[in-house]
């Protein structure tokens, strides 16, 4: 007699994974699974956090699970990242070996099976165990396929092939043709949804008081290509400026303080937490984007991948949401979302007396800067809160129609 086969994983979810039927329109019930710590230096951990925020604030119950690591309470997370809800976060062992993104996308899905249950996440390999598992997903990604390493691209498809598999939501319009061009099977499947920042009301009452007369500001990270390489030949041009840069790991801040030490007009204030910077940039009178035209990650590599073709920055908005004049590279991406003397001044990153002239453009003309702030304002008011991009992605994944200026599948 022929012995019957144990079932396996890979056969126990197969009766799951077909077809979930649409959602019947009561509450969404959203486990985002993100593989990297919380809290955490990474501009990820905020983008993260505060879009669990706004789904939650969009009537949607969210559970965030991420692997264990520094022990922070739900309290602190909400405090660290100035988040208007109580967040649930759930951490789960990592253990470190060959497919440990894959056994945490596992660990992370069982037991979260339910009818009205929506998987969202930035991870390939846990898109793929949610999906394996027949779990309603949606997958955002903020990379293009040459950033997919070793199997990725082929997980993805498999991703892809599932009838649980949901929705890709991108950052730019560039990412989105770059994945319709290799992955014909995401065609109407894929969200245009840049990144975002909260509304903010006023200026905070305990500013941090910056030294100079006109305080040109830089917040973000130190990596090659964001900016402080044009800043570095920017600021000897306008010594009646202060440069006051907020960011960056100790490596980087540590080699740029030593590389600027003849330039006594720029400032390092070291990385602070995510909540501190609004007290920074209250006190600034214009605030840079000075992308270059290759802008390399966290890792310092990442091969023939360029942050500068397909990328979405955080800090534009949060520039966007404080009413600051910004001066920005104009790179193509960006024009996605700013206008040349709309809510921005463009220069190009090789031009820098076209920098410097921008600078004393808006040192000079009060109510240029005043108009360009304002604009920035509105529109981030108008489509790019934080609130209407998780709108605008549950609509997408529920069949409704998005009221939030998003640019919808195509």
């Amino acid at each position: 007699m022929r012995q019957r086969r144990p079932a396996n994983i890979w056969s126990l979810c197969s009766a799951r994974n077909r077809a979930p039927d649409a959602h019947t329109g009561g509450p969404i019930h959203i486990h985002y699974i993100h593989d990297g710590p919380i809290p955490s230096l990474a501009a990820n951990a905020v983008q993260v956090t505060k879009m669990c925020a706004a789904f939650q604030a969009n009537g949607a119950s969210v559970t965030l699970t991420v692997p264990a690591g520094r022990v922070a309470t739900n309290d602190e997370v909400k405090a660290e990242y100035q988040l208007s809800s109580d967040l649930v976060v759930r951490r789960l062992r990592n253990i470190p070996m060959p497919g440990s993104k894959l056994i945490f996308g596992g660990m992370a899905v069982v037991g979260r099976w339910s009818s009205d249950a929506i998987v969202f996440t930035r991870s390939v390999s846990v898109s793929r165990m949610s999906t394996l598992f027949g779990m309603p997903t949606v997958l955002e990604l903020h990379g293009p396929i040459s950033m997919l390493r070793d199997n990725m691209p082929a997980r993805l498809r498999r991703v892809a092939s599932r009838p649980s598999f949901r929705l890709v939501v991108v950052i730019s319009e560039r990412l989105k043709q770059d994945y319709e061009a290799t992955f014909p099977e995401f065609r109407n499947r894929i969200l245009v949804a840049p990144d975002g920042a909260d509304p903010v009301n006023g200026h905070p009452v305990d500013a941090v008081p910056l030294t100079g007369s006109f305080r040109v500001g830089y917040l973000g990270h130190l990596y090659p290509g964001k900016g402080m390489e044009l800043i570095e030949r920017l600021a000897p041009l306008r010594p009646q400026m202060t440069f006051h840069i907020v960011g960056g790991r100790p490596t980087d801040l540590s080699r740029w303080r030593e590389r600027t030490i003849a330039i006594p007009n720029i400032i390092y204030h070291g990385h602070v937490p995510h909540a501190e910077t609004r007290r920074y940039l209250a006190s600034m009178d214009v605030v840079l984007a000075p992308y270059q035209r290759v802008v390399l990650g966290s890792g310092g590599g990442g091969g023939a991948a360029n942050l500068a073709d397909w990328m979405s920055p955080l800090k534009i908005f949060e520039y966007m949401a404080e009413g600051k004049a910004i001066l920005s590279s104009d790179l193509p991406v960006l024009r996605e979302v700013l206008v040349d003397r709309g809510n921005a001044l463009l220069r190009g990153p090789e031009d820098i007396a076209g920098w410097a002239d921008g600078l004393s453009t808006l040192e000079t003309d009060a109510r240029l800067r005043a108009r360009i702030g304002a604009q920035g304002k509105r529109d981030l008011l108008e489509r790019y809160t934080w609130n209407q991009r998780a709108r605008a992605i549950m609509d997408a994944v529920t069949g409704k129609t998005s009221q939030a200026g998003l640019r919808r599948c195509s």
